[in-house]
């Protein structure tokens, strides 16, 4: 991953998130760079919902190119389900399943437009994506696999989904 210019960090720590987004800003402002690929979503998902972006990677100011991908069942489940499913097994049903397919849709590049937050554009990215793909947006991140949030967290964020989604259908 070092050899084609991945950028590492640890998402716990504070000081990593200000050290790679400063690689990031260098990286973006080098002309003769490859594009950045950013998954904002933090984490796989099931193929079937679309989680939170992370805002990081639209406060850098640049162009964002979404791309939709979703994997296609015919011949394998590319979802790794770490609850039901040791890595080695799922690995073994990969390699040894005809092929691993997926619809890749490259969308129309976005920009901030005036007056949107990073979370909004975030959130727009996102819904473009969903509807290409056919995947149900839901108002949590892609962690909610690892521990179970309290009420009022779940509240609060249903709270901020359907606020969200009054904005949007004012808008249009």
């Amino acid at each position: 991953m070092e050899s084609v210019g991945c950028i590492w960090f640890n998402r716990t720590e504070s000081r990593d998130r200000e050290i790679v987004a400063r690689k990031i800003r260098e990286h973006i402002q080098g002309a003769d760079n490859n594009p950045l690929l950013i998954f904002p979503e933090g984490t796989c998902v099931n193929n079937q919902y679309s989680v939170m972006f992370k805002k990081g990677a639209f406060e850098l100011g640049c162009t964002v190119c979404p791309i939709a991908i979703k994997y296609n069942k015919i011949f394998v489940d590319a979802f790794w389900n770490s609850r039901k499913q040791s890595f080695t097994m799922h690995l073994l049903q990969l390699m040894t399943s005809w092929a691993v397919v997926c619809d890749v849709w490259y969308l129309e590049p976005q920009n901030l437009k005036p007056g949107e937050t990073p979370i909004e554009f975030a959130e727009r990215v996102r819904d473009i994506i969903s509807v290409r793909a056919g995947l149900k947006r839901v108002p949590w991140d892609g962690y909610l696999k690892y521990s179970r949030p309290s009420p009022k967290h779940r509240e609060q964020k249903q709270q901020s989904f359907a606020e969200s989604m009054l904005r949007q259908l004012e808008e249009k």
